[in-house]
């Protein structure tokens, strides 16, 4: 860590996901899988990590589209072997098992001793901004997801929603609070190396609110970064650690990620270092570049930044994703006059996906442009598109 007064510095690490791995994280396991990456980890003075399933031995999962993630308050140690002093909730899956598993994680996560933000016991608690002090200064982490499932509610227990109102004045009240003010934001499309027009104006509207920095997670992949007046925002980390039992190419981005590593200064700006990484298929070990291999990342990384200094390149990017994504959605949309009468819509149901489609942010801007593309007369536009988002999605090393 730094020990530099007046500057506090931060790590932020991606997903991290106990599915397929309950029985095996242990503390030998987590000590080996994290030991390439940890010297990295230990230069930060506070260091966050985004956990993406509940945490529950037994429960019941809700009802939804897409998989219910979970782990076992034993494999907290991966959390624990890391030294991450926070973890945030706030995604689409710490309320997969309803708000008995928002309450388990919430006790297992205080018991072991590791903070959290963007969850809690109702739609107030879950935007609390987490404070931490180091070297004079004070930090503020502001954790928020899109609105898939598990969201909380004025008397409910789940994870912060995007709300704009909320956000606003949980940045405004935190910068009264704190000398800097973090954003971390759970959202954006799935396996896209470019960020979606709408996410982009986003996160360079939570730096107008006042946010010092903001960080995006969620969609399987790196995308890039960039500074907007001053401020460092990344868009996508990429997973740190998920299994994936469907997926065996290592060359997959879905095994590829980077670490955020943000150094604030009073009276200076902020100032983002990136380390990118791959773990391997069975999830036994965290590996950063290093040499050669790290300038060629680097280089990647800067490519698939640079569509966010070209408002019409970024659009026509977004219009491919449509083409690649959209018509498969699209495919879902199919509503029937019988589901007025059904008491109730188990997983699998295709209303659950439709309705995620206008509730998720997402998936709502996806929707959106693909079908005013459709209805325009635009649709070779994101055709002529198509194929660089294929190569931009093949990782070079």
């Amino acid at each position: 860590m730094s020990r530099k007064n007046n500057t506090i510095s931060v790590a932020i690490a991606g997903d991290i996901c106990m599915r397929d791995l309950t029985e095996v994280m242990d503390a030998e396991f987590s000590k080996n899988a994290l030991k390439e990456v940890q010297p990295i980890l230990d230069k930060a003075d506070v260091r966050l990590i985004n956990l993406e399933n509940a945490i529950i031995d037994g429960g019941t999962a809700i009802h939804k589209s897409g998989p219910p993630l979970k782990g076992s308050p034993k494999n907290l140690v991966f959390l624990k072997e890391g030294r991450f002093d926070c973890a945030i909730l706030a995604n689409n899956h710490v309320g997969d098992y309803g708000e008995e598993g928002v309450y388990s994680t919430l006790e297992a996560l205080d018991k072991e001793g590791i903070a959290h933000v963007g969850a809690g016991r109702n739609l107030d608690e879950s935007y609390l901004p987490w404070y931490y002090e180091a070297n004079g200064c004070k930090l503020a982490v502001i954790a928020v997801c899109e609105n898939e499932f598990g969201i909380a509610e004025a008397d409910k227990a789940g994870t912060a929603g995007f709300d704009i109102y909320r956000v606003f004045h949980a940045i405004k009240n935190a910068k009264v609070n704190a000398d800097f003010v973090l954003v971390v934001m759970h959202g954006g499309n799935e396996y896209n190396p470019v960020p979606s027009p709408r996410v982009v104006s986003r996160y360079r509207m939570f730096v107008d609110f006042g946010a010092d920095a903001v960080v995006g997670m969620h969609p399987h992949c790196m995308q890039g970064f960039e500074t907007y007046n001053n401020a460092p925002i990344v868009y996508s980390t990429g997973n740190f650690l998920f299994s994936k039992s469907n997926v065996d190419d290592d060359k997959n981005p879905w095994y590829y990620g980077y670490l955020p590593f943000i150094t604030f200064e009073k009276g200076k700006l902020p100032v983002l270092e990136v380390f990118p990484y791959r773990f391997n298929v069975e999830c036994t070990l965290i590996s950063p570049f290093t040499g050669k291999e790290k300038e060629i990342m680097l280089s990647y990384l800067a490519e698939i930044s640079k569509p966010l200094k070209d408002e019409e390149l970024l659009k026509k990017f977004f219009m491919g994703w449509c083409i690649i994504s959209g018509i498969p959605h699209a495919n879902r949309m199919m509503f029937k006059p019988e589901y007025v009468d059904e008491p109730e819509f188990p997983t699998g149901h295709p209303l659950l996906a439709i309705r995620n489609m206008y509730t998720c942010e997402a998936h709502n801007e996806l929707m959106t442009v693909f079908f005013k593309m459709l209805a325009d007369g635009k649709l070779d536009i994101g055709r002529s598109m198509v194929d660089e988002i294929k190569r931009l999605q093949k990782m070079p090393i």
